[in-house]
């Protein structure tokens, strides 16, 4: 995230902020519907609504420096433990890049600002997913090694099967 990037999220900053409690509510009466997600949240709803509001919230504060990279990847960690698993991460962040075209396009007067923004947003979604993502690096291997009973070195030699070395 560059300055130019930080200066579009500020200046749609007020425009967003109202809608972003009714995006979260959308995408938990999603996972509310969806057998495989409705476990997971089932009891928690009001708990992880506040809390995805607040991580959104966030977002257009402003500093995507060393503290913001942090805080993704904590994140991330507590996604790790709570044994959620990645492609819940990208379903959130899929629906998210799918419901803000309209939101924006819908609430932003100048359609250049709104391109801008969107573009922006893609991006910083990009990099939230990236760092979160980054969580699960070692908890992948371990579980397959774990349910295949295989070796590291093994898996390491699995990996690069095919590859020109």
């Amino acid at each position: 995230m560059d300055k130019d990037d930080e200066s579009i999220l500020w200046t749609v900053r007020g425009y967003i902020l109202p809608l972003i409690p009714g995006l979260t509510d959308a995408f938990y009466e999603t996972l509310a519907t969806d057998p495989q997600t409705a476990p997971l949240i089932e009891g928690r709803v009001e708990q992880l609504k506040r809390t995805h509001v607040a991580w959104l919230e966030s977002l257009f504060n402003g500093g995507y420096g060393a503290d913001f990279i942090r805080r993704q990847q904590q994140i991330g960690e507590v996604h790790v433990r709570a044994k959620i698993p990645p492609t819940f991460v990208a379903a959130s962040m899929s629906f998210l890049r799918g419901a803000l075209p309209d939101v924006l396009a819908a609430n932003i007067a100048d359609k250049d600002d709104a391109k801008a923004a969107m573009g922006t947003l893609l991006r910083l979604f990009d990099l939230c997913q990236f760092l979160i993502d980054r969580s699960y690096d070692g908890t992948l291997s371990d579980g397959l090694m774990g349910n295949l009973g295989i070796s590291p070195a093994l898996l390491a030699r699995l990996q690069t099967v095919g590859k020109k070395i």
